[in-house]
């Protein structure tokens, strides 16, 4: 009765009844391998080698088995990571952060954050080029020498030369010349003496004295002094402090140099 129970149908046997025909233990398990059954004697048809290739293919298909949940796990962790690193790139893009500037980064958590200048307009600064033209102005103006009028040229030069001398008179004669462009007629010399001396006698002209201011208009035989002439005239004096000759003279007015 035994060996027909033991010769059924090998597709009516489970995996645990496999196992325990053959004695292998579960990995998943772990512990000790159970005490092998005492096994039965092979009957020579081949059945120990069917149960033996039986538990290798069941053991095969376990392995297999684990090998695609180990693949789906690891596809599942993949795609998990993946969703999760475009989750934070879409929202670090759609929420703007400010950026930290160089100076925010290296300034330290207790200096204070510099206070936006003031929008209140400064005052409007004067030019400098109007300060300067005020208050250069005057001073240049005030400084600034006035040139001296010009000096006209001689119209006539002069000779004044004493040609007698005593203990307190002398004579001298007066020679004058014509340098203008025009006639004088008639003709009016001035001078003045410079040590007092006074005119006693005069010839080739009417003289008079005032003071030091002397004066000798022409005659009428000399009145007309053409332009380049030379007319002559003379005159005795006295003298009591010296007899330097004079120097400024006149003609009708303008100056003559002295000869």
């Amino acid at each position: 009765m035994a060996r027909a129970d033991r010769r059924r149908d090998d597709d009516e046997l489970s995996v645990a009844e496999l196992l325990r025909e053959t004695g292998a233990t579960p990995r998943s398990l772990g512990g000790p391998p159970a005490a092998a059954p005492p096994r039965e004697e092979d009957t020579g048809d081949g059945y120990r080698e069917r149960l033996e290739q039986r538990a290798r293919e069941a053991a095969a298909v376990q392995q297999r088995a684990g090998r695609r949940i180990r693949w789906i796990s690891a596809f599942a962790g993949a795609v998990v990571v993946v969703g999760s690193l475009v989750l934070i790139a879409v929202t670090s893009e759609s929420a703007p952060q400010r950026q930290a500037s160089p100076q925010d980064l290296l300034a330290p958590a207790t200096t204070p954050r510099p206070t936006p200048p003031s929008t209140r307009p400064s005052p409007t600064p004067i030019p400098t080029v109007l300060r300067q033209t005020a208050s250069s102005t005057p001073a240049s103006t005030s400084a600034a020498p006035k040139p001296p009028p010009p000096v006209e040229a001689a119209t006539c030069v002069v000779r004044f030369s004493v040609t007698d001398q005593w203990n307190d008179g002398f004579t001298a004669g007066v020679a004058i010349t014509n340098k203008s462009g025009q006639k004088l007629s008639p003709w009016t010399l001035s001078w003045t003496f410079t040590a007092g001396q006074q005119v006693t006698h005069g010839w080739d002209g009417v003289y008079s004295q005032s003071g030091s201011r002397v004066t000798v208009n022409a005659e009428s035989y000399n009145a007309t002094l053409a332009p380049g002439a030379t007319v002559s005239t003379g005159l005795n004096g006295a003298f009591d402090h010296g007899n330097p000759a004079p120097t400024a003279f006149t003609l009708n007015g303008a100056r003559c140099d002295a000869g």
